[in-house]
């Protein structure tokens, strides 16, 4: 006799959920988050690998997006741990719509984790994010319109509230926070509430309200400011600096540097080489590479300038074994150069700033230098290797490395008062539209 056969329909088989990886995926793509974050500021990571990286992202993203609900019981434990966890709990929480996964991590959000929380949001597309940005910024609670208005921020995006409302609240995370966006969306109707900043007693107004007013155009009453930042102690000579050499005339720029060697202030005359870009820097920063500390910050400087990829082109230096298995180097004199030159533990000690950096040889890059310094004219500023105009920035945006690609979307963003400041550390695929010519 024929027995019925019992089985799991087809229907069923595709509702089940395997619950070790979906677990899986979750830590993946906690994990290759926080590669994300720092790859974007890497100098050796391009936008292609920007892009390669995020395609991990999202296909650990797809399986969690799968594991609906048995993903938020992974996920939901993991919100007081690791701030990373928060990510993809995010977005599983917003694409899936799903209003109590919502509440629950907003719940978990602390000042700790709000970077995972924030570019979660700064993720996904602007559409579906939106709604509940605009409540968040129109919140009652200062934290939560911070996170709303960096979120905006990530999304160069205009929030639906009051800006001169917020910049009354005395809270300075926040504050600060619409201060820099007004630089970044180019809003022109508050330069002179930033004007009233210039002046106060809080570095963190004075410095990001001058540095919106750059953005928008400014430089008279900018440059006295960003000199001061220079040279005061603090967190912002590297981004005053960043600032003031693109926006300064050439003698202006060309007596900070000089002031910064005269004083001794050799990083920041070595990183203000690099930004002011002028080839008649270039014997200099070759005299300087042969100073372990600032060898690296040196090489940068000069790529900067000359467009030249020093790893690629083997014009860094080599570690290798003689017979009696000294380390030595072909091209230099070992008695030229410190032994830190070829100890890679020391890469650990390196200021982040500087870790990432290969160890340029001063000899060949010296010999490449006088091969090819008849392409670059004195008093002209470049940018890898060309005169800087809009055409030649947004290649570096498709093209260059990251921190070179920052170089390009700031001097691209003080150019013109309307061009956006491109944001360089949101998804890869953003990046590419942009860069190509289109919209946020």
């Amino acid at each position: 006799m024929l027995k019925p056969i019992f089985g799991i329909s087809p229907q069923a088989i595709s509702q089940m959920v395997n619950r070790d990886v979906v677990e899986q995926h979750i830590e993946e793509a906690s994990f290759q988050w926080l590669q994300h974050m720092n790859a974007v500021s890497r100098p050796d990571y391009s936008l292609a690998d920007i892009v390669e990286l995020d395609g991990y992202i999202e296909a650990n993203l797809e399986g969690i997006y799968l594991g609906n609900e048995t993903a938020w019981e992974i996920c939901e434990p993991l919100l007081e741990d690791d701030i990373e966890y928060l990510f993809p709990a995010t977005i599983l929480a917003f694409r899936r719509d799903n209003k109590v996964w919502q509440r629950s991590v907003l719940k978990a959000l602390t000042s700790e984790n709000e970077s995972a929380f924030i570019h979660a949001l700064g993720w996904l597309s602007y559409d579906m994010v939106k709604p509940f940005v605009t409540q968040l910024t129109n919140d009652k609670r200062p934290f939560y319109q911070y996170i709303g208005i960096a979120v905006c921020g990530l999304h160069r995006q205009m929030p639906d509230v009051d800006l001169r409302q917020l910049l009354q609240a005395n809270i300075p995370l926040l504050k600060v926070r619409v201060i820099r966006l007004i630089g970044e969306l180019k809003c022109h109707d508050f330069r002179k509430d930033l004007h009233s900043y210039l002046a106060d007693e809080n570095d963190d107004y004075r410095f990001w309200a001058a540095w919106s007013l750059a953005l928008l155009g400014e430089r008279v009453n900018i440059i006295p400011n960003m000199i001061r930042f220079v040279e005061e102690p603090g967190d912002y000579p590297i981004p005053a600096l960043q600032v003031l050499l693109r926006i300064a005339d050439e003698e202006t720029q060309k007596q900070i540097i000089d002031k910064l060697i005269a004083t001794n202030e050799l990083k920041l005359a070595v990183i203000g080489a690099g930004i002011a870009g002028y080839p008649e820097y270039i014997s200099w920063l070759i005299e300087i590479m042969a100073q372990p500390e600032l060898a690296r910050l040196a090489g940068e400087s000069f790529s900067m300038i000359t467009g030249v990829d020093i790893d690629y082109d083997d014009l860094v230096v080599e570690d290798n074994e003689d017979e009696s298995g000294n380390l030595t180097s072909s091209d230099i004199d070992e008695e030229e150069l410190d032994e830190s030159f070829f100890d890679d533990d020391d890469e650990d000690d390196l200021d982040e700033y500087e870790q990432d950096l290969p160890v340029p040889d001063p000899q060949l890059i010296a010999e490449w230098w006088q091969q090819y310094q008849p392409h670059f004219n004195v008093g002209i500023r470049y940018l890898m290797g060309k005169t800087i105009n809009e055409g030649h920035l947004f290649e570096i945006l498709q093209s260059g490395f990251q921190r070179q690609r920052s170089s390009a979307a700031l001097e691209l963003a003080l150019l013109s008062p309307y061009y956006l400041f491109f944001e360089t550390q949101v998804k890869g695929e953003r990046q590419q539209r942009y860069s190509l010519g289109g919209k946020y």
